[in-house]
């Protein structure tokens, strides 16, 4: 007779295994939130739109939201795969976006560095900053982890206040930014590089979502206690979860120097961190697609209202659809239309 064997399997064969799936029963649901049909077609017609709007006779000033657009969809991008994937509640967005906002401005204007090889190493000091943010929020989890985050904004925004290099309290302008020679003047190129590193972004996060690694996370955020009792070490994949949202951040930041053409402190406010975390939780932190659609949407609000007695009550206004979404649309936008898919599979199926 066989006797079972003792050894205690690895990691890597527990989240790998076909027979017993030791993913909690949340995992399955997740994967079909919506038939493959739309988990597939509808990030390609969010990237066909992007990429054909520009051709479609569009002025200045539609084209500088556009650029606007994309720098937003990317730090709403990091904060998806911080919150949603690794299940870590984060407020410190604005500090990966303010750090890459300066490290962009040292590199290309201060230095003369062209953007193609600024770029990357803007990510690596996100990324760099993201490790610190991890180390220092190490055994932090709920509203600490979120108290210590938030707190590496004002320390970035104070710190910068005082570097006369900076520009201290007044900020910067006036940049010289290249990107393969071309001056980052132009709103479309913006926007291009922009949506190149959004649908990098994406690949790298759906490619991971179904790697090895993303299981890992996703065990994480669902039962940290349970993930460890299986041999996930939860610390380390905390460290690389907060560098990648930290690198994804900081491109965004670095790409919103070009956009705005002026600098100041205020790239670490809270008001950005507000406005992000409102499109992720209406958006659904675990959709990606909703995610970009509620970025696109609320952004697109924000601009069609600036100017306009209703601009001093935007806040407000995000204050009130985040209560709305939790009470009637917990899963957010994404949530609603993997049901709706859903649903609509199983009528044809029937039919």
């Amino acid at each position: 007779m066989s006797t079972p064997s003792t050894t205690p399997a690895s990691p890597d064969t527990r989240l790998d295994a076909t027979t017993d799936d030791p993913q909690p029963p949340s995992f399955t649901a997740e994967r079909h939130l919506a038939p493959k049909w739309a988990r597939w077609g509808l990030p390609v017609v969010l990237a066909v739109a992007a990429v054909a709007l520009p051709f479609v006779g569009i002025d200045s000033a539609q084209q500088f939201l556009l650029a606007y657009m994309a720098i937003i969809a990317l730090l709403a991008i990091s904060l998806h795969f911080l919150m949603g994937i690794a299940g870590l509640f984060s407020l410190g967005q604005a500090g990966f976006f303010g750090v890459g906002a300066y490290v962009g401005v040292v590199l290309m204007d201060k230095l003369g560095w062209d953007g193609a090889i600024a770029l990357p190493l803007v990510a690596v000091a996100g990324a760099l900053v993201g490790l610190l943010m991890a180390v220092a929020t190490l055994r932090a989890s709920d509203l600490y982890l979120a108290l210590t985050t938030l707190a590496f904004g004002f320390v970035g925004e104070n710190v910068v206040r005082n570097i006369d290099y900076l520009g201290g309290a007044q900020g910067l302008a006036g940049f010289d930014l290249y990107f393969f020679g071309l001056t980052l003047d132009d709103p479309l190129l913006i926007y291009w590089i922009g949506l190149g590193c959004l649908i990098v972004f994406m690949v790298m996060i759906t490619s991971m979502r179904r790697s090895r690694l993303g299981r890992a996370l996703m065990a994480g955020r669902e039962g940290p206690i349970a993930a460890r009792s299986i041999g996930v070490d939860t610390g380390r994949y905390r460290f690389l979860a907060f560098g990648l949202s930290g690198a994804f951040a900081a491109v965004a930041g670095s790409l919103y120097t070009a956009y705005a053409y002026v600098l100041d402190p205020s790239v670490f406010g809270l008001g950005l961190t507000t406005t992000v975390l409102t499109i992720a939780i209406v958006g659904g932190l675990r959709s990606m697609p909703g995610v970009l659609v509620a970025a696109v949407a609320l952004t697109w609000f924000r601009s069609a209202v600036d100017g306009e007695a209703i601009s001093e009550y935007v806040l407000l206004f995000y204050a009130a659809l985040v209560v709305l979404t939790l009470l009637f649309l917990p899963q957010g936008i994404g949530g609603a239309m993997s049901t709706s898919f859903r649903r609509l599979a199983n009528r044809k199926g029937r039919s």
